[in-house]
């Protein structure tokens, strides 16, 4: 019902922007338009989508799906939230629209030639390699506008009052690009996956492991000790659970150019950590020294994403060995185990 009235709402402000007479040229007064796919199915049938794109005042961003994740070519290949982009595709393809006008004259009063349209493509495999960037179908919608979304399908002339807009999925705020992950773990995390079973710290010389062990009962927790040296210490719960929730949470501020990681001071690193999940493949972390403007880096090798965080993480991203086997003082993880 709601979709309804958005279509029914979105004609009848378009029909105003148009002159009467060329309305009624086209459609019948007193009978609705049909609804129809923004974008037909049988555009699609056979064809995968493994690119899109995204265009407007004057930026173009192109994001690739490769072995399961996608990324943000703009972004230096960040992963992107893949739940998120999924649902903005699945509302692309279930758009659904009323026929409002046709013609250049009405798609330009509708809005759809002005610089902040947003043009959107979906792409084949060989986007990067194709003539056409394999194109498989592009749209255009106009800028919002107050109770109406104005699309059309580029190689038509039909100007549809859409029941849905992808901007609702494309905040950029505190991001590179719309849709990337922040997470510094971003795109590391295999179905199943419940925590960390094994944790190494290295620095230069020196290092410690954190392992765990399965409770022997379903309502104990999972223990924890250091080892290092040879010798084994037991962990304080509650200091483990907040590094572990450091590293599940922890976001970077900027992504930087994974080929610059020796000017970073990650190659060699100041320091090494890599966390064995249940599930999964280890993760492996390198860690700069902070520089002259307080930024430390961090490489994720799994996904090879370079980015920088704040210089005040770094003694929680690499901690000492007591910082987990004191009693005394407070838990420097502290606020990683309140929901955020």
């Amino acid at each position: 019902m709601k979709s309804a009235l958005a279509l029914a709402i979105g004609a009848c402000t378009l029909a105003a922007l148009v002159a009467a007479e060329r309305v009624l040229a086209r459609r019948d007064a007193h009978t609705p338009s049909p609804v129809e796919h923004l974008v037909p199915p049988e555009m699609l049938a056979g064809r995968t989508t493994a690119a899109f794109s995204l265009e407007s005042g004057g930026n173009s961003l192109l994001y690739l799906r490769a072995k399961g994740l996608w990324r943000c070519t703009q972004a230096y290949g960040a992963v992107c939230e893949g739940e998120r982009v999924e649902a903005m595709l699945s509302s692309v393809l279930d758009t659904r629209g009323t026929l409002v006008c046709t013609g250049q004259e009405c798609a330009a009063r509708a809005g759809l030639d002005e610089p902040d349209a947003l043009k959107l493509g979906l792409h084949g495999p060989k986007v990067l390699s194709s003539d056409d960037r394999d194109a498989i179908a592009l749209v255009t919608y106009a800028p919002p506008r107050p109770g109406a979304t104005f699309a059309r399908l580029e190689g038509t002339q039909r100007v549809l009052a859409a029941d849905r807009d992808p901007r609702a999925f494309l905040d950029a705020t505190n991001r590179p690009a719309p849709l990337v992950d922040t997470r510094v773990l971003a795109g590391c995390f295999a179905p199943g996956f419940a925590g960390f079973e094994r944790i190494f710290v290295d620095r230069g010389e020196q290092g410690f492991e954190l392992a765990s062990e399965e409770p022997s009962a379903p309502d104990q927790e999972r223990r924890w000790s250091l080892v290092e040296g040879g010798t084994r210490r037991e962990t304080i719960l509650w200091r483990i659970g907040g590094y572990v929730s450091l590293w599940v949470r922890v976001r970077w501020q900027r992504v930087e150019d994974p080929r610059q990681v020796a000017a970073l001071g990650l190659d060699p690193p100041f320091a090494r950590v890599t966390l064995a999940p249940n599930v999964g493949q280890p993760v492996e972390v390198l860690v700069s020294a902070a520089d002259a403007a307080n930024r430390v880096y961090v490489w994720n090798k799994t996904t090879n994403v370079v980015a920088s965080v704040g210089a005040e993480l770094l003694p929680l991203l690499v901690p000492q060995p007591d910082d987990f086997t004191r009693a005394e003082g407070a838990n420097p993880w502290e606020a990683w185990l309140v929901p955020r």
